[in-house]
């Protein structure tokens, strides 16, 4: 049975939003004592600190309300760069500032506003790389950095209409690397194109046929060594390989020792070990690899999940690395535990870097699997309140479905999920048809046929909850942000009957709408993942879009969405909202001056509050008020 609605300020579900939470870290790989964090530390908003890793000090860089989602900094530890858009709109300019403070300088004023989809600085701090989205095509540029601080006009290396994401330069900046659907359009099977960033000629292609996928990973730290490390599927699982664009000499890395797929994540200083990440039955494992003799050496580190290559487009830098003390510095979480730093070293225990903020203890999660209805396999993490109160279930449950939809659900920490089984729900986040981590063709099975098998896997999963006595028939929910919204709108107006309710906080509705209104990066993931445009498949645009069937919704809808979002954007919403309104539906809308992220973690506990009343109302359970 559910507990009270807790709306106490001491309530652990509240401190857990408010116990701080870390986003990532940078190290500058020229000036190692310089640091960056991103992070919510003693205040309610994410900043972005200068860290000086030798004493532990912690300083805000940049003013208040000003919270990039995402920052660079350069390799000598001088500037941090990021995107500087309208209240996180993600489209905008790259700015930098000094580490020391001072004004942001726009270093592309001429350009239209833009969306990101890669950024790198070469090792020597000469060259700055970005991809731009704009005008429906991916624009990659270089600028030259000065040692004088001085820089010049991009200068436009190459331009493409397909997605072609990231930027990977090497360690003079005279070669960019980056991943192209051009051979795979209607799908995310990349080759790897390599550029001379001084003249645009095109140096190589690194591509394993069409039913594969290769990508860019880190040129060599080393000077004069322009071999770059990628990793490529053709051998059926993701393996890690050298590869010197100019020669076209390859050295593919067989791990023999290895579970699956591994990922490579950084290379050493030195330039003779790999950091990977593996997976050894239901956990993630880090280990060393040694280039030289080839061993495979586990890092010491308790099950949970560590966070692969950090920032929205996969490039950057890793949020598990090596540290300048020679040791891997890693982002590691589980359920019942939020994000920290430790250092790992294949001998000793983890040991803690920055300070960790108290954190109540939430509930562990457990890997669940349950067959699809066409009898694939389907994984799930689930989590179950506490049984102190004598009851085991069933319970109202929450299932949930992420967003992207590539990623997938892991076991990492997550304050909202632990605010529901604090309350006595269970809760199952799925990896739907769709997510990474399960093979290409479980990823690839909706590419063309938007909602179909998301949905059946959702409702497998709910035939589960119940076949296991874990949840009550009637009190199961939808959640999901962003992609996860558009699913949860439509298996309410598909499949009206199995839920009790939904919570979308930011939602594709109008699949046709949001196309017209999105940025030119996300027309090109729309192309992508409905082989076509809306003019080109108009049917299916329309059919798969909940709009189009919000008559056959019956369950309450809570959905919160922003008013800068070029993602999920907001005339598809508000149309959406009169259609609802006219239908004299159980519908709450709830506007944020915000894009499609949070802004802060105020805000993100203020949302879970408004869910856990709107749960607490659609099931007539105790605290009823949802004021």
């Amino acid at each position: 049975m559910t507990s009270p609605l807790q709306l106490e300020d001491h309530a652990p579900w509240r401190q857990r939003f408010r116990s701080g939470n870390l986003g990532y870290v940078y190290v500058a790989p020229e000036s190692p004592s310089s640091g960056i964090v991103h992070a919510t530390l003693g205040g309610p908003a994410k900043r972005i600190f200068t860290w000086d890793t030798s004493s532990g000090d912690l300083r805000p860089l940049l003013p208040d309300g000003e919270t990039p989602a995402y920052g660079w900094l350069g390799p000598k530890g001088d500037y941090l760069y990021y995107l500087q858009d309208d209240g996180g709109s993600e489209l905008g300019h790259i700015v930098r500032v000094p580490l020391t403070g001072g004004p942001a300088e726009d270093l592309t004023p001429d350009l239209p506003p833009y969306t990101l989809r890669g950024f790198d600085i070469s090792r020597n701090g000469a060259c700055l790389a970005f991809d731009a989205v704009y005008d429906n095509r991916y624009w990659f540029y270089c600028i030259a950095l000065a040692s004088d601080g001085s820089s010049s006009p991009p200068q436009l290396v190459y331009t493409a209409r397909e997605e072609t994401w990231a930027c990977h330069l090497s360690y003079d900046g005279a070669l960019l690397a980056v991943k192209s659907t051009h051979r795979a359009p209607h799908s995310r099977r990349y080759t790897t194109l390599v550029f001379n960033t001084n003249s645009g000629e095109h140096v190589a292609e690194l591509w394993d046929g069409s039913d594969y996928s290769v990508e860019p990973v880190q040129f060599s730290p080393l000077r004069g060594d322009e071999r770059l490390l990628a990793a490529s599927n053709a051998s059926g699982a993701l393996l890690p390989l050298l590869w010197d664009p100019r020669s076209n000499e390859r050295r593919d890395i067989t791990v023999p020792s290895a579970a699956g797929s591994v990922l490579p994540l950084d290379w050493s200083p030195d330039g003779g070990k790999l950091l990977v990440q593996t997976r050894a039955g239901k956990h993630e494992g880090l280990f060393i690899y040694n280039l030289n003799d080839e061993d495979l050496l586990p890092l010491q580190h308790e099950p949970g999940a560590f966070r692969g290559r950090t920032g929205p487009y996969h490039t950057g830098t890793a949020a598990s690395f090596f540290a300048p003390d020679g040791t891997v510095w890693a982002q590691w979480s589980d359920a019942s535990h939020p994000s920290q730093l430790l250092s790992l070293t294949t001998t000793d225990r983890p040991k803690p870097i920055l300070p960790v903020a108290h954190c109540p203890p939430g509930r562990p999660w457990r890997s669940v699997s349950f067959p699809g209805s066409d009898g694939v396999s389907v994984q799930a993490w689930l989590g179950i309140p506490s049984s102190s109160e004598g009851s085991e279930g069933p319970f109202p449950a929450i299932l949930h479905v992420h967003g992207g939809p590539s990623g997938a659900a892991s076991n990492a920490f997550d304050a909202p999920s632990q605010a529901w089984l604090d309350h006595g729900f269970a809760y199952l986040t799925v990896n739907y048809r769709g997510s990474t981590g399960f093979g290409r063709d479980f990823q690839e099975k909706i590419n063309g046929d938007v909602g179909r098998w998301e949905l059946e896997d959702m409702v497998a999963a709910r035939r589960w909850l119940i076949g296991e006595g874990i949840a009550d028939p009637n009190g199961i929910l939808l959640e999901g942000g962003s992609y996860g919204g558009f699913l949860t709108v439509w298996a309410l107006s598909q499949e009206p009957d199995l839920w009790a309710g939904g919570i979308a906080p930011v939602a594709i509705v109008d699949w046709t709408m949001n196309y017209e209104d999105s940025s030119a990066a996300m027309k090109g993931w729309a192309r992508m993942i409905f082989d076509g445009t809306p003019q080109e498949k108009p049917e299916l645009y329309r059919d798969r879009s909940p709009l189009t069937h919000a008559a056959a919704i019956q369950a309450p809808l809570l959905i919160f969405q922003g008013r800068r979002d070029s993602r999920a954007t907001p005339r598809q919403m508000e149309r959406f909202a009169r259609k609802m309104e006219a239908l004299q539906k159980d519908f709450t809308l709830v506007w944020l001056d915000s894009g499609h992220g949070l802004p802060s973690a105020a805000t993100a506990e203020h949302i879970q509050e408004t869910h856990l009343k709107f749960a607490y109302r659609v099931l007539g359970l105790q605290g009823r008020d949802v004021d």
